[in-house]
């Protein structure tokens, strides 16, 4: 397989050891190094969220040896949020500076060495820190991405992107269902450092094949665009990010405490966030797949949306009984899972140059991870203050009925108008 792109603009991001001028970029591409790319960008994946969804499964045990608050035990989920959100603002400008085959490699160890750390983790303090450390390292490789998928595989952005998404969700629900398990053997502090194992595959595949995903990235008109912040559009995108993510992070931490205190046992809460977060890896998958010949992505986004919205209502009025738990869960799975691609995918619809997309990613995803950490932290909060999580999922059905609204704005026949 191989296919051509030529690259007009003058001006590009580079760094050192990229090309500095390019006029024509010329993919060959035979099927097992085309295979590659996409194992490549699932085991990097694979990375960006074992280190948090492991948190939510040993919370109870995290709280009760460190004795500390549902608030302050919500950090280990809002901090590395937080540092993702303030690293993608500066992701894009250390990606023009740095060598980004570097960037990656050093991304990937920060993770591994911060998911170690916890191994020593006699003091929250650590842990907090930890927390920051593998935030800031997702940050950057989140902010890398999209712009990478772009210009190294444009004839398949949305199988390349689902894929990727579904391998973040996948890392997730690998954790979830499985940090029990590593804390039988060793404890708690080995169910959330045990993650630090898919670090080295990921390096060893990035060493030996991320080469073919560090072309050049081309921007097109750079002197004469607008800054992001002052474009209504790039707050919206970022708002409809944050809520969906806020949505995500929220049934991740909240979802087993929740059922452990209608009076489930800790392996069935477990068990109901594996098969909530399974859907989500195959939802997420599917969705950019079935809808890779319509860039109108509305329909998707309403049925998305407005599934992970029941699904929230139903866990405020009828949480109780293992069919009504299945079904919410269920519907947040699925609906989750799948705008948890949408939306990492309209943004990249709305511009034609790659690197344009990629300071829109980094400005949308920025923005919308600390909208994500405070509804987290508010939510941790709430259950401190009324001993109930009901009014967490109130506020995320209040966001999620906002954001079918906001679908509603999302036509590709405008977009060239929307971010210049």
């Amino acid at each position: 397989m191989a296919y051509r792109l030529r690259i007009e603009a003058p001006d590009v991001i580079h760094s050192p050891g990229d090309s500095m001028k390019v006029t024509e970029a010329r993919f060959e591409q035979p099927t097992a190094r085309y295979l590659w790319l996409y194992v490549l960008i699932v085991w990097v994946g694979l990375n960006l969220r074992p280190s948090i969804a492991a948190v939510g499964p040993l919370l109870d045990r995290i709280q009760e040896e460190l004795s500390v608050s549902y608030a302050t035990a919500s950090l280990l989920t809002t901090l590395p949020f937080v540092a993702m959100g303030l690293a993608c603002f500066q992701g894009m400008q250390l990606i023009r500076r740095w060598n980004r085959h570097r960037i990656v490699m050093g991304s990937l160890t920060l993770i591994g060495l911060a998911s170690l750390v916890r191994l020593l983790g006699e003091s929250f303090t650590l842990l907090a820190v930890s927390a920051l450390v593998i935030g800031a390292g997702i940050a950057l490789i989140q902010a890398l991405m999209p712009a990478l998928i772009k210009v190294t595989l444009p004839n398949t952005v949305e199988t390349a992107t689902g894929l990727y998404i579904g391998a973040i969700i996948g890392g997730g629900a690998l954790a979830s269902g499985m940090a029990p398990w590593f804390a039988s053997m060793g404890g708690w502090r080995l169910g959330l450092a045990g993650w630090a194992v898919l670090v080295p595959v990921a390096l060893l595949l990035w060493y030996r094949h991320g080469g073919q995903m560090l072309t050049p990235v081309p921007r097109e008109r750079s002197s004469r665009a607008t800054p992001l912040s002052h474009i209504p559009r790039a707050w919206t995108l970022a708002l409809f990010f944050g809520f969906g993510t806020a949505g995500y992070a929220c049934v991740m931490a909240w979802l087993p405490p929740y059922y452990l205190a209608l009076g489930w046992s800790a392996g069935d809460a477990g068990l109901l966030l594996g098969y909530v977060t399974l859907l989500q890896v195959i939802s997420s998958v599917g969705a950019p797949f079935l809808v890779r010949y319509s860039l109108d992505r509305r329909r998707a986004l309403y049925l998305t949306v407005g599934m992970s919205l029941v699904g929230f209502v139903g866990l405020c009025l009828k949480p109780d009984g293992v069919a009504f738990a299945m079904l919410w869960g269920t519907l947040l799975g699925l609906g989750i899972g799948a705008l948890f691609s949408l939306s990492v995918l309209v943004p990249m619809d709305h511009h034609r140059d790659p690197a344009r997309v990629g300071d829109l990613a980094a400005f949308v995803q920025g923005y919308g991870y600390l909208v994500a950490a405070a509804a987290t932290l508010l939510s941790g909060i709430a259950r401190d203050m009324l001993s109930s999580f009901t009014t967490a999922w109130v506020a995320l059905a209040v966001l999620f009925a906002a954001m079918l609204v906001m679908s509603w704005r999302f036509d590709p026949y405008y977009y060239p108008r929307h971010i210049d």
